[in-house]
């Protein structure tokens, strides 16, 4: 393992139950929990201070949030910059927002009233080319409604006008809930959703149409259907080459990769046995995978799950670059019961350079990783200060 992340601060109780997502913006770290409530964490500040003295909460839903996406860009023709945010409640419903310029006092409601039941994994595509913006969200249905994305700014700062405009639908698996989303950040204008029979399609945004279908790669076989193994996390790679999936396999958790220009399985990401150098059932965890994420330059994946576990995979090699093991111990302000310690590893995401203040903050990545213990945990990479 060539990497070691370093621990900068931390915020027990960050939440009132289980923090479950993360997102990351410029200014802020976003987590969002079954409490109902986001939280705005200032990036900016030097690593040792206290989160808690800067971070905003906002109530979003009493049935609490399962995810939580991100949109950010300065408007064309403009100096605005605007953040949008989607959450995915547990009653089906989705509530999305806005602020400008970096001030979480602009905080503006978008109305989405469509968008009261029925529905899961949003996701926004953000046009590298500037011309068309969309909006993604899976549904109960089986179908993937996608929305153009539509913002203009009028003659001030503050006055922004969003609009959703329904384009259609990516349906060609309506057998199946889908619950996993992930959307290519390049030109190619590509979109994997993953279903619940264990399927990944990849879709063209524009023509709403398949082009390559994933099946599941589950090392236990069974004659049942439902034993597929599940996609519960996709994610792209930054320059679009590859896409991640990671399923449940029983109790442990696979990641594979994909090659989305010819559709291939080009490999798996695997843990060596503790007295061998042969990987174990081709698994990445020992528990589910809840979390992915590419670093900025697409070389490593960092992985979390019910094991308690970070991983870091180096894609060039196909090994662990690092690991990092949680416990209600690395957090303050609260009790250390390890008899009954929910430090499953919910959601993890990279941080890119110069966005954390602090030591190395500007020329090292960092690490973000949420927890069901209701714990909040940044990382830095070590070396290179």
């Amino acid at each position: 393992m060539g990497k070691q992340y370093i621990a900068t601060a931390n915020a027990g109780q960050a939440h009132d139950s289980d923090v479950v997502g993360v997102s990351v913006c410029h200014k802020y770290t976003v987590t969002v929990s079954s409490d109902g409530t986001a939280k705005f964490w200032d990036n900016h500040q030097v690593d040792a201070h206290n989160p808690k003295d800067y971070v905003v909460t906002k109530f979003i839903n009493k049935t609490g949030i399962h995810h939580v996406e991100l949109y950010e860009n300065v408007l064309p023709d403009s100096a605005t910059k605007i953040v949008i945010i989607a959450f995915s409640c547990f009653d089906g419903s989705v509530s999305l927002y806005y602020f400008i310029n970096d001030d979480i006092s602009t905080w503006t409601s978008i109305n989405c009233d469509y968008f009261k039941s029925r529905s899961w994994a949003p996701g926004f595509y953000k046009d590298p080319e500037s011309k068309q913006d969309y909006f993604l969200i899976t549904q109960a249905s089986g179908s993937t409604g996608v929305y153009y994305l539509n913002i203009k700014c009028g003659e001030s700062d503050i006055d922004i006008d969003i609009q959703l405009e329904k384009f259609g639908e990516l349906n060609a698996n309506k057998s199946a809930f889908p619950n996993s989303l992930a959307i290519c950040p390049t030109t190619d204008k590509k979109v994997a959703v993953g279903y619940t029979n264990g399927d990944v399609y990849i879709y063209d945004l524009q023509l709403l149409k398949p082009i390559y279908t994933f099946h599941s790669t589950d090392v236990v076989t069974s004659s049942k259907p439902s034993s597929s193994s599940i996609p519960r996390v996709l994610q792209f790679s930054p320059g679009g080459s590859l896409l991640a999936v990671a399923r449940d396999n029983q109790s442990s958790g696979s990641i594979t990769l994909y090659d989305v220009k010819y559709g291939e399985n080009v490999g798996t990401l695997t843990t060596p046995s503790h007295s061998t150098k042969t990987s174990v059932g081709g698994f990445a965890h020992s528990g589910w995978i809840m979390g992915l994420s590419f670093d900025e330059t697409g070389e490593n994946l960092a992985s979390c799950g019910f094991d308690k576990c970070v991983r870091v995979w180096n894609l060039e090699t196909r090994e662990r670059e690092a690991t990092i093991t949680i416990s209600v111990t690395d957090l303050e302000d609260t009790e250390h019961d390890e008899q009954f310690d929910k430090s499953i590893a919910s959601g993890v995401t990279f941080i890119k350079k110069g966005i954390r203040s602090g030591t190395g903050g500007d020329k090292n990545e960092g690490l973000c990783v949420v927890s069901f213990d209701r714990g909040v945990r940044w990382y830095r990479e070590a070396g290179g200060i």
